[in-house]
């Protein structure tokens, strides 16, 4: 009798995506059974469905053959390791940093993410922590990737090479956010995402990093706290 071990490493590389493709195993001494080939094909579909729509406007920038074999590169890299369909997409846009393909590209494709992160984040929203919302996630980006997603991402339009500022987080109601960041905004997130700080500590810290800016910190707290930015 084959070890169970065995026989699910054995099923392992029956099922998940791989280069040379396997037609045969010696788990059934010779070419893979039918009731085997649909469960590897349903279970590659719902992989590969769940990609295309996680990431639907990366996925215009590339024709359909691109699209499809870069796909499978993905999947031979990466197998999913996770329960949840969307968690084993999660190094997706890590691995297309590494592709051929154009840097903004790439930043669609970690916009995407983030912006589904936020959605399936697990973490509690609830107010009146004196925290940084848990969810929130800054990402600094060298186009203008907002108003070109919010136009719809067309692959015959690039983003101006602009750089941007983004945050994404979901508030305690489950609805999610994506905002242009101001650097007196990333001062307060990093500060209350690290403790309680003072306004007086604040001033110091805001007087050292940005001498120009004017802004009451008290009005930029409240603010935050009214968006859910801060708890």
């Amino acid at each position: 009798m084959v070890p169970l071990r065995a026989y699910q490493e054995e099923f392992k590389k029956l099922v998940l995506f791989r280069q040379p493709e396997l037609d045969r195993s010696p788990l059934w001494g010779g070419p893979l059974p039918a009731r085997l080939r649909v469960y590897r094909n349903n279970a590659r579909t719902n992989w590969t469905d769940t990609l295309d729509q996680d990431f639907p406007l990366t996925r215009r920038q590339f024709s359909t053959g691109a699209w499809e074999a870069l796909r499978r590169r993905f999947f031979e890299r990466h197998p999913p390791r996770h329960w949840e369909l969307n968690q084993s997409m999660a190094p997706f846009a890590k691995f297309l940093g590494s592709q051929k393909i154009p840097p903004f590209v790439k930043e669609l494709a970690d916009y995407e993410w983030h912006d589904l992160k936020t959605f399936i984040d697990r973490s509690p929203v609830r107010r009146g922590g004196g925290r940084t919302n848990p969810t929130a996630a800054v990402r600094v980006y060298r186009h203008q990737i907002f108003d070109w997603v919010e136009a719809g991402a067309p692959a015959e339009r690039r983003p101006p090479p602009v750089p941007e500022v983004l945050v994404f987080y979901r508030d305690s109601r489950n609805t999610c956010h994506i905002r242009e960041a101001d650097p007196l905004m990333l001062l307060l997130l990093d500060a209350y995402g690290r403790s309680g700080p003072t306004l007086e500590a604040l001033e110091a810290a805001r007087r050292k990093l940005l001498p120009e800016n004017r802004v009451p910190l008290a009005q930029a707290l409240r603010a935050l706290q009214d968006a859910e930015l801060i708890l």
